[in-house]
């Protein structure tokens, strides 16, 4: 069979920019709005237009401030009602009996509980950056002005604070737990025909282009005219509890020293990175299995598949799950889906002893298709069957964010094997996260978001 040409990638001027970019803003806040009815919707988008920010390259001149629109399935009906055929999971939300056989939020994460165990009707998520303090607070009062004008209410999340979503800026590019994040993303190129695509290039992340093994959708009628060029986002806020991760490392630290010997606190941090598969500061365990390297900080050429025993890096160890790289997976599960991550933390740190406060990430996960992507990578994450490795047993867990309240699919245990043949196992992980709230939106296009400032 020929190969069939790939049309022309998206215009980068229509697609919103988080979706093929990141971002290295420092400052960013994330504000949850409900519409009062069509007429006010378009005049709150309207307002916002002239900051939103496309996917165009700025070249040396980064915009000081500058924010992106995201809309529930509930917020795209306000403008029009016709609007019936997007993906099943996108209409029924995250909370849905469907979406929670993957994401598994029981416990202290179930859905009742989100959002302070508020039930609101989130419509639109504004997501607003900037290079200062003051850029983003001037761009977050222009927000909230429009929306006071059209009659939009914001629903606050939080019940410290300013009670929004705002990065905690002083961490950078770390999470609370103290590792270095936001290292390894998917390029999103451009295949030069539909049969070559592979799961990073962006017509697996952009909606409306062919050659997508996970399908973004709808592609058709008046509803895939609505969301050509945009992209979903799984909006997700996760609790991080630092006291349980810092009381974990200094429990399992003696067993460590009794195992292969040093320092309780080399051994802390052997383990951290055993968790993750990344020491904090960002070194791969496959490429520096022995102590963080400064030289691999950011390194992301690397594979698993000669990892066969898991000496340098764990099975389940949260990088190797949520991105298993060359590893082989069951045919069922191949091609290994990507997701575009956006994540940044809230809450200012602990101060030891306290532990207490609310603090976490919030996290941006961008794909085409909430099922194929999102939802299949956190099903694999709380119960890791995708792969032989985890065999006999198929029912391990990812070290780090996996839930570990349904004991009934999923193991709680962690298996850290060594080279004499011996390992470290751990009985049960604690859980170190907790979701306070999640919201999938689609990010429209510019044209799209054009069109509904002008649907009063």
């Amino acid at each position: 069979m020929a190969n069939t040409p790939m049309p022309p990638p998206p215009d980068p001027g229509n697609v919103q920019g988080m979706v093929l970019r990141g971002y290295t803003h420092p400052y960013s806040c994330h504000l949850l709005f409900t519409f009062p009815g069509r007429s006010g919707a378009a005049g709150f988008i309207g307002a916002l237009l002239g900051y939103v920010q496309s996917a165009q390259d700025w070249g040396n001149d980064k915009p000081v401030r500058m924010l992106n629109i995201g809309l529930t399935y509930a917020g795209i009906l306000i403008f029009d009602p016709t609007l019936v055929q997007f993906p099943s999971e996108f209409k029924a939300g995250p909370a849905s009996t469907g979406s929670q056989q993957s994401l598994m939020d029981s416990g202290p994460s179930a859905p009742a509980l989100w959002w302070n165990g508020d039930k609101p009707t989130i419509h639109c998520i504004v997501h607003v950056y900037g290079m200062t303090a003051d850029a983003l607070s001037g761009l977050a009062a222009i927000v909230s002005g429009a929306a006071e004008t059209n009659g939009v209410s914001e629903f606050l999340p939080l019940k410290s604070g300013s009670g929004r979503l705002t990065q905690y800026a002083p961490l950078g590019h770390d999470i609370h737990f103290g590792y270095h994040d936001g290292i390894d993303n998917p390029d999103l190129g451009w295949p030069q025909y539909q049969e070559a695509t592979v799961p990073s290039d962006a017509n697996n992340f952009v909606i409306g282009y062919p050659g997508s093994v996970f399908s973004p959708g709808p592609v058709s009628g008046a509803a895939g005219a609505f969301a050509k060029d945009g992209c979903y986002n799984a909006f997700r806020v996760l609790y991080q509890d630092v006291g349980a991760f810092e009381t974990f490392l200094t429990q399992y630290a003696p067993m460590v020293v009794a195992s292969i010997g040093g320092s309780l606190q080399q051994a802390r941090e052997w383990l951290a990175a055993k968790l993750v598969g990344r020491w904090r500061n960002g070194s791969p365990l496959i490429l520096s299995p022995n102590a963080p390297d400064p030289a691999t900080r950011d390194a992301t050429d690397f594979g698993y598949s000669a990892d066969t025993l898991g000496l340098k890096c764990p099975f389940s160890a949260h990088t190797r799950v949520a991105n298993p790289r060359d590893e082989p997976t069951f045919p069922a599960d191949t091609p290994v889906p990507r997701l575009s991550r956006r994540g940044m933390p809230y809450g200012a740190p602990p101060v030891p002893p306290d532990y207490g406060g609310e603090r976490g990430l919030i996290g941006l996960f961008l794909c085409g298709a909430l099922a194929g992507q999102f939802e299949l990578l956190y099903s694999w994450i709380n119960v890791n069957n995708f792969s032989n490795v985890f065999l006999p047993k198929l029912d391990t867990q990812d070290a780090l964010i996996a839930n570990r309240i349904s004991l009934s699919r999923g193991d709680p245990s962690f298996t850290i094997p060594l080279p004499n043949g011996q390992a470290i196992k751990i009985p049960s992980l604690p859980p170190f996260v907790v979701t306070r709230g999640t919201a999938y939106c689609l990010l429209p296009s510019l044209a799209t978001l054009r069109q509904i400032a002008t649907a009063a």
